[in-house]
């Protein structure tokens, strides 16, 4: 965290506003000093019973798990399929898939307290908060509360529906294991009540759980009472504390805790309260689809992985609308339909990933097909099917969450062909320069600041070639771990872009909250035959001495070289710092001519950086070094990669300028003032006019 000044605080009083600074500070002084704390011990409301003698398991919404089973066995790989089984063998046993990636063990029968990673406990009487003073004992709580999502209910259940003969016993250790977390996590004790949208994650798993797994065995009328004791306890829980998510949070958190209230609601509606709860989760829904969702797509916390959790759980909305009879909300619709849009054309069309954009704390509510982490086919297949009623997807392993939303018949809906384009989002500052090969594309990252962020990576570019990620973002490894880390992944330093006198672009304030938003305008953006052209700037430095401003223009010429200009302008003297950050793969580098080759499965691909001469410029590299931290990937929560870090400094007056070529193939680059002349080889020569006070014009020769 950037060193406490008045200014900073000042700054923070201005952007929460004075109804956001006496709530947040009233609930900082109840947080430190445990008035938060629920009554512990049972819930009154779970002790109620229903008058109604149809069975409240009747609203589930998942489809025949026999038939989805039988619709998706063709679709999915063998080995695909014996990791899932393999996944729900070691969950049995207190083994999780953590985060879609690693195993956490946490013993058997399971500690639900314990930190897989360090080995220590928290607390079992001691609710978490943000203040708690046991973190740096036991570490990232997030590695605690990954086992009471029940990620692995998903897992269990699914298997079973594949393998018919082992559901038994699968149903059998599921209900133990409910048993076992309420028993040891009564209502409002212990960190697993800590936030309402853990709670809300794990009643979606156990709803999933039971409705797939469960109600199909002996053991079916007692789950449906746990089930059903903890969709009220979780219920009343949320209910309590939802303005922390409406005053101080209002993204995810808020739409999942909605959701859960929605979803008690519809499927227990006997009740005065549930009914409450179920209209209040509704109308805050439809409320925040409208304002959390931009009107070009764009998700309001600028995350793709949190964008995707917003998708899920308006998914799960829609299904609850139709269990109880009703119809999905417009606004959902229409929230769901602009962001399949704004995703699928960040995609990489040969795995699904996306750019790994923002916070990414490896969250997946409902893990509902055997695809990667990464692979955004899922979801958004699904999405197409709720809101167009067609696949955009061949058929693949993807299709398996469509099905159990929507039902098997679903997946027999007419294929759109996707058309990958070039194409700009103004509002919330993401623009996309896409190649002849679809799999060749830039994401570049220019656009005002709007809502509360994450990331401090104004003008930051991911560039895809061939399918394969060559420079990418960092990500977030942990949010919970060693502050020297959190502050690396976030912070300006470790994005591809510029840094300026060793500041930020923001004041990374707090752990979640950075000040002074930052101020973008894109100037150009075009797309022709040949090359595709995006300008702009941003304003974070101009606070600091001589007003400094970032321009970055990036032209990429289809479908194997991108040529990227930074100016630095503004008064007096500056020691600018140029980042890029590559894929983890093989590489030589050689410093100094400023030149690094990654060696990719689509072939060698090279980053070099000229100054405003075209005179090569000397650069580091570091890959996967501890102190300071620099080159690192996180794909995952919790896991970090070594890869290639590139840096290029200058020190001086202002304007500074970087020139960056980005090549898949050969080529010849020459200069002649503000003229810039690059053949690649076998193709025709590009002649870029740039000046840092002018537009940028491309032509051929």
């Amino acid at each position: 965290m950037s060193s406490v000044s008045l200014r900073d605080f000042a700054q923070e009083i201005y952007e929460l506003g004075p109804k956001g600074t006496l709530f947040r500070a009233g609930w900082e002084i109840r947080d430190r000093t445990r008035l938060l704390r629920p009554t512990g011990g049972e819930s009154p409301m779970a002790l109620q019973r229903s008058p109604s003698t149809r069975p409240w398991t009747s609203h589930l919404p998942f489809a025949d798990p026999i038939a989805v089973a039988e619709a998706m066995r063709p679709r999915i790989p063998s080995g695909r399929l014996l990791e899932l089984a393999a996944a729900a063998r070691a969950a049995v046993n207190g083994r999780i898939l953590c985060f879609g990636r690693w195993t956490g063990d946490y013993g058997f029968p399971i500690d639900w307290h314990v930190n897989p990673v360090t080995g220590e406990r928290w607390n079992p009487a001691d609710l978490w908060t943000p203040s708690s003073a046991d973190e740096r004992r036991v570490g990232d709580i997030k590695l605690t509360w990954e086992i009471a999502r029940f990620p692995h209910a998903y897992h269990v259940a699914r298997a079973a529906a594949f393998d018919r003969p082992n559901a038994p016993r699968y149903a059998e250790a599921m209900l133990a294991q409910m048993r076992a977390f309420e028993q040891e996590n009564p209502y409002g004790i212990g960190v697993h009540w800590g936030s309402g949208q853990e709670v809300a994650f794990r009643l979606l798993a156990w709803l999933f759980a039971l409705d797939v797994l469960c109600l199909r065995s002996t053991v079916a009328a007692s789950a449906s009472e746990v089930v059903r004791h903890a969709l009220l306890a979780g219920g009343r829980f949320i209910a309590a504390r939802l303005d922390y998510a409406r005053v101080a949070v209002y993204n995810n958190h808020l739409l999942s805790e909605a959701l859960a209230l929605f979803g008690v609601g519809a499927l227990l509606p006997e009740g005065a309260e549930t009914r409450r709860w179920r209209d209040f989760g509704r109308r805050i829904l439809d409320e925040e689809s409208e304002r959390q969702f931009y009107r070009d797509g764009g998700y309001i916390q600028q995350s793709h992985n949190y964008h995707r959790v917003a998708l899920y759980d308006l998914l799960w909305a829609c299904a609850f609308a139709r269990s109880m009879g009703d119809a999905p909300s417009p606004s959902w619709l229409s929230a769901m339909e602009r962001s399949l849009d704004f995703l699928v054309a960040h995609q990489n069309p040969d795995d699904g990933w996306l750019p790994n954009y923002g916070a990414n704390d490896g969250a997946r509510p409902s893990i509902l097909s055997t695809c990667d982490f990464p692979d955004f086919r899922p979801v958004l297949q699904t999405v197409s099917l709720a809101v167009r009623g067609e696949r955009i997807y061949e058929p693949g392993p993807w299709d398996e969450m469509a099905a159990w939303f929507m039902g098997p018949k679903a997946l027999d809906e007419p294929l759109r062909r996707l058309d990958r384009v070039s194409v700009s989002f103004p509002v919330v500052g993401y623009h996309v320069l896409r190649g002849v090969d679809p799999s060749s594309f830039a994401a570049f990252r220019c656009g005002s600041l709007l809502d509360r962020f994450s990331q401090i990576d104004m003008l930051h570019l991911d560039v895809w070639w061939r399918g394969q990620n060559v420079l990418v973002d960092g990500g977030s490894y942990q949010y919970n771990g060693p502050e020297k880390w959190h502050n690396h992944f976030m912070r300006t330093g470790s994005h591809n872009t510029v840094s300026v006198d060793g500041h930020d672009q923001m004041v990374h304030f707090r752990r979640f909250k950075v000040l002074y938003w930052t101020r973008a305008t894109l100037l150009q953006f075009e797309d022709h035959a040949a090359w595709t052209l995006a300008v702009g700037e941003h304003y974070g430095f101009r606070r600091h001495r001589g007003q400094c401003v970032h321009r970055r223009a990036v032209v990429f010429l289809k479908d194997d070289i991108w040529v990227v200009f930074d100016t630095v302008s503004g008064r007096g003297r500056h020691a600018s710092r140029l980042h890029w950050l590559a894929g983890a793969f093989p590489f030589a580098g050689d410093e100094a001519t400023g030149t690094v080759t990654l060696e990719t499965p689509g072939g060698p691909f090279t980053v070099s950086v000229f100054d405003a001469s075209g005179a090569p410029r000397p650069t580091t590299v570091a890959c996967g070094q501890e102190e300071p931290p620099r080159g690192w990937v996180s794909r995952h929560y919790a896991e970090r990669t070594a890869a290639p870090s590139i840096v290029a400094e200058q020190n001086g007056p202002a304007p500074q300028t970087f020139v960056t070529v980005l090549a898949g193939r050969p080529f010849e680059l020459r200069n002649s003032g503000t003229t810039w002349l690059l053949t690649p080889q076998d193709s025709p020569t590009f002649e870029i006019r740039h000046d840092a006070h002018s537009t940028v014009s491309v032509t051929t020769r």
